[in-house]
Formats: structure tokens, sequence, C-alpha cells
């Protein structure tokens, strides 16, 4: 497990246990190796049926709409995705009852559509996680690819 934990957590509950963060953060990383290699399936944690996504690739979903996962757009993206190497650096967690938000930066070097050469491929992503009978179950993932710092200028410029 390649998981660095730098920030702060906070307990709520005494149902969910530190060994039990420690499994999450195990299927954290078993989801993002198999992303990386090409494959959307059940590698890393459950996703609910009604999970919602918000992508690394923007957009939104129309008003009243929620932004849901759909497994067959997923796995055609992760079918552009041909090989690599990563690591998560947790950044926070937090309980709350049966609930665990992760904030992490997903650090990854992936080779894409067939070429040779791996590329950088890094998200900041937030997860909400339900621990239920059976294990955890993914409801909600945001991720995003503005690891690194631009002032308000470059910023604004990304929603023209």
């Amino acid at each position: 497990m390649a998981v660095r934990s730098t920030g702060t957590k906070r307990w709520t509950s005494l149902s969910i246990t530190e060994a039990d963060i420690a499994e999450l953060a195990d299927l954290i990383d078993k989801g993002r190796d198999a992303w990386i290699n090409g494959h959307f399936d059940d590698r890393g944690p459950m996703q609910a049926e009604d999970a919602t996504i918000f992508g690394p690739f923007g957009g939104v979903a129309p008003k009243g709409v929620a932004p849901r996962v759909r497994p067959d757009v997923q796995r055609k993206i992760a079918g552009r995705f041909g090989g690599g190497s990563g690591s998560t650096d947790i950044v926070r967690y937090i309980v709350e009852g049966d609930l665990v938000v992760v904030v992490y930066v997903d650090r990854s070097t992936v080779r894409f559509d067939g070429d040779d050469v791996e590329t950088p491929w890094m998200l900041r992503t937030t997860e909400v996680f339900r621990r239920q009978a059976g294990g955890w179950v993914r409801i909600h993932r945001h991720a995003d690819p503005l690891v690194h710092f631009r002032d308000l200028d470059a910023t604004r410029k990304l929603l023209d």
C-alpha cells in the first residue's frame, strides 16, 4: 500500500477504526492501479448504483440532474490508459458515523493510447465512502488535474 497521510483526522464514530481506514486506503490504491492499467472494474471499492462523479475532464450535468457514474463511459475512458504506476497521498480523512470523506492527491505516471512514454497523471481527489455489510461503497468522487498552482487570471481563463 503506497499511502502517506499528511493531514489530520476527526473521529466521531466508534464503528470505523484506523484498520478500516487502512483497508479503504488499500482499496483506493487497487482501484487506481486497475484504472491506470486500463480496467474499470471491481478491484477498488464497490460503486453505489446512484454514485455521483465530478470527473477530471470537467463539465457539469444539466441543472437538476445528478452527475451519475456511467460504467459504459468509465470503461471506454479507462481503456485509453495503457499502464503505469502511482501512489496515494492522503491529505485528510473525516469520519462521520458510517461515512468517510477522503481527500488525497493521486500521483501517477501513465501510458495513454498505446504510447511508449509514461506521462504524469496527477489528480486532486475527494471521495465519500459508506461502510456497510460486505465492505466499502463509493457514493461520490470528485477529481481534477489542478495540482499545480495558478493565479486568478490563469484560473479564469479555464472558464472561457
